[in-house]
């Protein structure tokens, strides 16, 4: 009785050994938590699901490398609906759920919103597409890749204006995405007059459940012109140019890199042929790490790669680049800041003192249903 008594004794204190070993691993590492802010339901949701897309693959390759510092990645989905009030009460979601950062949104009008909000909150705002100059220049957490520039403005302008002379361009603007659309038609105004043109109709609309694009095409033609310009998102420039071209099989289409980020081709079929527009990258380049990338996203997303995909995969890779460089005790802002410059799939990727960096728009027309490079 003794020996079983000693060996039962035994066995329990081997087991607390044991238990205790166990007890003394470490936990394992908590996540970094970044938000997500892009619309997936509303008038830009193609737009937004394709910079979604990117964002999650670059996530997703970082923690197959290891994540942050030893630390997985675990991103927060919210959905902005294009829609003011859905997307501050999304950043107020995300601000109590303390995330590190955030990613998006893909629209200026959206972005202005919230980069006061999470300025206040001391959370870093990493932008998709947005491409308003009035967020330009401000020391606050809200930072971008693309140029606010408006390039795309003046390379329409000096096209439509060397191919098409004197004749009379209109412009059909939508004002619901002002932030962008406003600056950039009055960039676009300027270039066009330095080169001697000039605007004729300049017809507003807010996109609605309501509106009536034919109504619009017919306004945008009343004085027959040789061109229009559509300052519109990829829907609502696929919709008037079907009106337009039923009209005027013959008008000269543009659109802003805006419309050019999303699925153009596929929204307006034949009737978006031969728009004039720009993209953020160049399609054409054949170096193995974008043909590499390419691949991947086609794999992951069975789709192909868009200016919102290339632009969103970019930003993350910086915001990510910055958390893996970053020192103890420094904020996201102030790792971006110090390291500066990054390198983007195609080109090298430099912050100003306010988040804000420069970047090519790449001329482009859609032929045979595809975009190709304009000259």
């Amino acid at each position: 009785m003794c020996v079983n008594a000693a060996w039962r004794s035994l066995l329990a204190l081997t087991a607390g050994l044991l238990l205790g070993a166990c007890g003394d691993k470490p936990a394992p590492a908590p996540p970094i938590r970044l938000g997500v802010i892009v619309d997936v339901s509303g008038p830009s949701a193609s737009l937004g699901i394709a910079g979604r897309n990117g964002m999650q693959l670059a996530v997703e390759e970082a923690n197959a490398s290891g994540g942050i510092q030893g630390r997985p990645i675990e991103l927060l989905f919210r959905d902005d609906g294009f829609n003011v009030a859905q997307a501050e009460q999304a950043a107020r979601e995300l601000i109590a759920e303390q995330v590190l950062a955030v990613l998006g949104p893909m629209t200026s009008t959206i972005a202005e919103q919230l980069a006061p909000q999470f300025t206040e909150a001391g959370i870093l705002l990493m932008g998709g597409t947005p491409l308003s100059p009035l967020l330009a220049g401000r020391d606050d957490q809200f930072f971008r890749i693309l140029s606010h520039a408006n390039p795309d403005a003046r390379d329409i302008a000096s096209y439509l204006q060397r191919h098409y002379g004197r004749q009379r361009i209109n412009v059909l603007i939508e004002l619901s995405n002002h932030s962008y659309t406003r600056p950039w038609l009055a960039d676009f105004s300027q270039h066009l007059r330095a080169a001697g043109g000039e605007i004729g109709l300049t017809v507003e609309f807010n996109r609605d459940p309501q509106t009536d694009f034919a109504g619009l095409a017919q306004a945008a033609l009343a004085d027959q012109p040789k061109a229009v310009v559509l300052i519109s998102n990829a829907l609502d420039t696929a919709l008037l140019a079907t009106q337009l071209r039923l009209r005027d099989p013959q008008l000269v289409l543009a659109t802003p890199a805006w419309a050019a980020a999303d699925a153009l081709p596929e929204m307006g079929g034949r009737a978006v042929e031969g728009i004039i527009t720009a993209q953020a990258f160049d399609m054409n380049d054949q170096s193995s790490a974008f043909l590499d990338f390419a691949q991947r996203y086609r794999a992951r997303f069975g789709q192909a790669i868009d200016t919102a995909a290339v632009t969103s995969y970019n930003a993350t890779q910086v915001l990510l680049s910055a958390l893996q460089q970053s020192l103890p005790g420094e904020s996201p802002k102030q790792a971006l800041l110090r390291i500066r410059q990054f390198q983007g799939l195609q080109h090298p990727i430099i912050f100003d003192d306010f988040g804000d960096s420069e970047s090519r728009l790449y001329p482009m027309v859609i032929r045979d249903g595809r975009f190709s490079s304009l000259e």
